[in-house]
């Protein structure tokens, strides 16, 4: 199967990687910058004190060729209009399209553009891209699940999921993928909101009085946005999303949080922007949410600015 990967950062990068690593075919579809970077340094990967240089294959607009077999789409959900339009040299008839962003709009750009060519898609690793363009690796492996939008089975998303599994990484087939992604923005958009409202960790909230409650609080603002767009968290998910953001010897962030605290812009609109609006529709309070864009929205702003 013939891969492109759209994006080397965090995500695209470190899932790439893993997928070269065992011998699958996998080009890079990257911005010219970053392309030079990787021709010269190689696609690194850090864990701790040991990093591991990829020979990897890059591509810029100007030199795609297509058609792809797979093409996975693992940039910020801003970029992404350019991208399709980058991309789609390397769509053809039989290509399948999958998705690993966060919020939930992405689907609608895709859909239009590309049709059926889209399914649902949902990756958990731990990773974080370093400002020398190294991929820094948290925690191994990851978790990917992929499914048919209309929730019915078939023979390419097992295709899928057969091409995806590599070492350490645990690949499950869906029927319900939209919901596993309205879940996994639910996760995200209350760890990001936390995080960035006290500047710190999940470990940092629970420790101050209220902080768990707070925290729980959130998680429930969100949810409710889901249940009422039908896609309710399922009981276990919420017991699970509800002790992870009220631990208290747990020290995680999240990309929301990060970026603010390195002064960099944040991906607020498609994380907690776009769920705010969708509470709106709903006629749902979501004050923490709300005061979490705020603060995240005011930074953008200042970080713009300085740039």
């Amino acid at each position: 199967m013939r891969i492109l990967i759209v994006g080397a950062g965090a995500v695209g990068g470190y899932l790439g990687g893993r997928l070269v690593g065992a011998g699958r075919q996998v080009d890079f579809l990257v911005r010219p910058g970053r392309a030079a970077q990787l021709r010269d340094t190689g696609l690194r990967i850090v864990d701790g004190e040991q990093v591991e240089r990829i020979d990897a294959s890059c591509l810029t607009a100007e030199g795609l060729t297509g058609p792809y077999d797979l093409v996975l789409l693992c940039v910020k959900p801003d970029a992404l209009p350019a991208v399709l339009d980058d991309l789609a040299p390397g769509v053809g008839q039989g290509t399948v399209l999958v998705p690993f962003l966060n919020g939930m709009r992405h689907l609608d750009l895709l859909t239009e553009r590309y049709g059926e060519a889209t399914l649902g898609g949902v990756v958990k690793i731990a990773t974080q891209l370093d400002a020398n363009g190294d991929i820094r690796q948290l925690l191994p492996g990851g978790q990917i699940q992929v499914g048919e939008l209309n929730g019915v089975a078939s023979d390419r998303v097992a295709a899928v999921a057969q091409a995806l599994a590599v070492p350490d990484f645990h690949v499950t087939v869906l029927d319900d993928i939209v919901d596993a992604m309205w879940s996994k923005w639910v996760m995200i958009a209350t760890i990001g909101a936390v995080t960035s409202l006290v500047r710190g960790t999940i470990s940092d909230a629970a420790a101050v009085e209220d902080g768990a409650a707070f925290a729980t609080s959130t998680l429930d603002e969100a949810a409710s946005v889901a249940a009422a767009a039908r896609h309710a968290l399922s009981e276990s998910d919420y017991t699970g999303y509800r002790e992870l953001v009220t631990a208290a010897a747990l020290p995680l962030t999240s990309s929301l949080s990060r970026e603010l605290l390195a002064g960099r812009i944040t991906e607020v609109e498609n994380v907690l922007g776009d769920l705010i609006n969708r509470a709106r529709v709903f006629g749902l309070a979501v004050p923490r949410l709300e005061a979490a864009a705020l603060t995240l929205r005011a930074h953008n702003g200042q970080a713009t600015s300085a740039s």
